[in-house]
């Protein structure tokens, strides 16, 4: 196996073919074609820095991952709206599918990034890669040059999209490199949904993604990641980042569930005065699966606030690192922020390593708090159980079932937490 990440079918011609193919304008052809030489430039992570250390990535076979064909025609089928506003979604197998409700305001603006680029040329040229750099590490500049497909959604100032939106990406024998940018205009208001699902039929493959959330004066917006990954060989990399102007509220959550090797990047920055993030995480492994959660609550500006909640169950020898920074900066007066890891282990080959970090640069700070468990479930709720008639492993499930129920209860409004809880309990129940 390799950690080179370099692919003999990829070539400068693929980007420019793939550019070609969408009839993109100039502009956006040069940014890929900037993030190639970007990509052929780097290296792969030091195994050794303190970031990829606890992730092994020669695990991954990345030329066999990288080396599917890369998307043609077949459009991806996703059925009805399922109650959503609208939804977008590609496959590694075709060009993007697009679909709206009647009952979505007609001033919110959910496309395909092809075709945002030429309709709503300058939001996109502004903020399309605005906040996600290709130059961040190797497969961060790949996802800028070959990404397809791509869901842009932007909402007015003043509008508020009542139904949420869909973003959904199916994972197949090609790489696969989503992209999300949501902007929200001030006073606007919006719920997204990202899901992955699918798995290779045979060999490595892989997803690169990006999400870029631009959050105006006083907007809210509601944003879950879903990871339905097949287990078998997938390793799956994302970074999703967000800005928040004054007094914008954002809730982001991800959901861990599928993926071989799966490392997220989720990043918040609280740029204006009396903006506020909450930050959930939700995370099931079993065999060897892996998850690496990075995370950060940015307070630049005063009277900011910020909350973390990740827990991970995990079974079999799957395991999983969090790596959560606080950082306050010397202007975010009277801010306060907290971070709260939960890890339970179900099994004595299981492993999680949360890692706690606080960076406190001014000095008024109201409170800034931090906590981090690791251990097995509690022997006397297994035994209360069980002492009623309950086999263990179904005690098991419960008691896993009622670890996840506070994340859970905490998503956005908006979301269908009915099936989001289904798919956890039945990750839950396949384990068992």
């Amino acid at each position: 196996m390799t950690t080179r990440a370099n692919a003999p079918s990829l070539t400068e011609d693929t980007v420019r073919q793939l550019s070609q193919r969408h009839n993109e304008p100039d502009w956006l052809l040069q940014r890929r074609l900037d993030a190639w030489r970007v990509y052929e430039a780097m290296s792969m992570p030091n195994p050794l820095e303190e970031e990829w250390r606890r992730t092994d990535l020669s695990r991954v076979d990345f030329d066999e991952a990288l080396a599917g064909t890369l998307p043609q025609t077949t459009p991806l089928h996703v059925g009805d709206l399922r109650g959503a506003g609208g939804v977008v979604a590609v496959t590694a197998a075709g060009r993007p599918y697009w679909s709206q409700s009647a009952d979505l305001d007609s001033r919110v603006y959910l496309r395909d990034l092809h075709h945002a680029a030429k309709d709503r040329e300058a939001l996109v040229r502004k903020h399309l890669h605005s906040l996600v750099q290709p130059s961040e590490w190797k497969l961060s500049a790949l996802q800028a040059a070959l990404w397809e497909g791509g869901a842009f959604i932007y909402v007015p100032a003043g509008v508020e999209a009542t139904l949420p939106l869909r973003y959904a990406v199916e994972q197949g024998a090609a790489p696969i490199f989503p992209h999300l940018l949501i902007v929200a205009e001030p006073n606007s208001s919006v719920t997204v949904v990202q899901e992955a699902s699918g798995e290779a039929p045979a060999g490595w493959s892989l997803l690169s993604g990006a999400v870029e959330i631009v959050a105006g004066a006083d907007s809210r917006v509601r944003f879950v990641d879903v990871n339905r990954l097949g287990t078998r060989r997938v390793a799956a990399f994302s970074t999703i980042r967000a800005r928040l102007d004054r007094g914008a509220e954002l809730s982001a959550a991800l959901i861990g569930l599928g993926g071989t090797l799966s490392k997220t990047r989720l990043e918040v920055t609280l740029a204006g005065e009396g903006s506020r993030a909450e930050l959930l995480g939700l995370a099931f492994g079993d065999g060897k699966q892996h998850f690496d959660y990075v995370t950060l609550q940015d307070h630049i500006a005063p009277r900011t606030a910020s909350d973390l909640l990740f827990k991970a169950a995990l079974d079999g020898e799957s395991s999983t690192v969090w790596t959560g920074t606080v950082r306050i900066q010397k202007g975010a007066s009277a801010s306060e922020a907290n971070q709260t890891s939960r890890n339970l282990l179900l099994s004595e080959h299981a492993k999680a390593a949360p890692i706690p970090v606080l960076e406190i640069e001014a000095f008024d700070v109201l409170k800034c708090s931090h906590g981090a468990t690791a251990g097995p479930l509690d022997e006397d709720q297994r035994f209360y159980l069980e002492s009623r008639g309950i086999p263990p492993a179904e005690a098991q499930n419960l008691l896993v079932e009622a670890f996840f129920r506070e994340v859970i209860d905490r998503l956005p409004e908006g979301v269908d937490r009915e099936t989001l809880d289904q798919a956890v309990t039945a990750k839950i129940g396949a384990s068992s």
